[in-house]
Parts: C-alpha cells; structure tokens; sequence
C-alpha cells in the first residue's frame, strides 16, 4: 500500500505515531489503514503501525500539541497514559497551578485549578502529568465511586504505591475530600492484595525527596 510505505519509509520525519495529518496520510487513507488492520488506534486520532510496542511514552506523545505551555494532564487521562487499556471518554483534564492563566476554554478541555508539588509531576513523552501517586491521590477523590475503584485497582496492577498515595494523602493539609479518597484508596489496596500500611505519627511532615 503505496500510504503505508510512505509513512514506514518517512518514519524520522512521522514519528511513531500516525494521525489523519501525518505527511502523507489522508483522512480517507486513514480509515482503510485502521480497517486493514496496518495501523492500530492508541486513541481517537492516533494510531502506531501494527507491531509497534506501545508504551506509556507514546501515549503520553498523542498529547503533546495539547498539554502545553505549563499544564499537566491530569486524573483519568494520565491514569491510561501511565496503565494503558482503553482511553477514557470525556475531555481531556489538565491541571493549570494557581498564579497562572487559565487556559482559553476548549471543547475537548477540562481545565482544573489546583496547587502540584515537584514530586507531584512527571514527564513522558515531553509532556507533563500527574505521577502515578498523585493520579491515585486526584482519582480517589475527584472520580465517582464505581470509576475510583476501577481506576484504583488497575494503577496497582500498573505497580503504582497505592500505600505511597495513603502515606500522600495523610501528609497533605487540607486535602478536600481525604476522609473518602483515603476509604477508597485502602479499599482498592485490600481489593489488590497490596502489602498492609499504618498511617505513623509523621502526618503533615514536608515530604522529603
């Protein structure tokens, strides 16, 4: 197929992701490679070649014309770049901190305002998001119950700390909504089988990293 051995031979050029404005790629060329099965949808408009290992890199990648210019992705949106599976619906959460602009209003954004600390934040793909921790942290206190637990359950399975995000969570004054984002995080820990953890004396400590 004369498209596909454009995008294979001008992959330097393309990068591993391929969209409907990839050079070369038309929208009509676009659909018949995902129907036949020659590139496969990571999420809505982005595709890798089929045998391409998709990685948490590549998926935070398909963001990267969007989450920009000091936002972070944030709550479902980075739990799938850091866990994979299917995307979420709904718009895109970012984070803006407060001091800054909130970014103009967009259709596909959901822009929220909220305080991240250095170690709350991470980079992928060059594009900034929520640790796993602190994903958990946001999830377990922003998702509704079914989708927190969900959400909970495969960022363990991920390998996320989900004590780590108890111990968080614990140290961090005034976190509207702890008392049920801490139910919810110890109940998806029991539900993985992750190892018991005690809350110590140390609450509200500066967290050192």
């Amino acid at each position: 197929m004369t498209t596909l051995a454009y995008l294979l031979a001008d992959t330097p050029r393309v990068g591993p992701l391929v969209t409907p404005r990839s050079p070369g790629c038309t929208g009509a060329a676009w659909a018949s490679l995902l129907r036949d099965g020659y590139l496969v949808e990571v999420r809505d408009g982005y595709a890798l070649v089929a045998g391409v290992a998709e990685s948490a890199g590549l998926r935070a990648c398909t963001f990267a014309q969007e989450v920009t210019g000091g936002l972070v992705l944030a709550r479902s949106w980075a739990a799938w770049v850091h866990t994979g599976g299917p995307p979420p619906r709904g718009r895109t959460c970012v984070v803006y901190r407060p001091g800054t602009s909130r970014p103009k209003a967009r259709a596909w954004l959901d822009a929220v305002q909220a305080p991240l600390r250095p170690w709350d934040v991470t980079e992928l793909g060059g594009v900034a998001l929520t640790t796993p921790v602190r994903t958990a942290m946001d999830l377990a206190t922003w998702s509704t119950e079914d989708d927190a637990r969900r959400a909970l359950l495969r960022l363990a399975a991920a390998g996320t700390d989900l004590g780590e995000a108890a111990l968080q969570l614990d140290r961090t004054a005034g976190w509207r909504g702890s008392a049920v984002a801490r139910r919810r995080i110890d109940e998806a820990r029991r539900a993985a089988g992750t190892q018991a953890w005690t809350t110590g004396s140390a609450a509200f400590e500066p967290v050192m990293r």
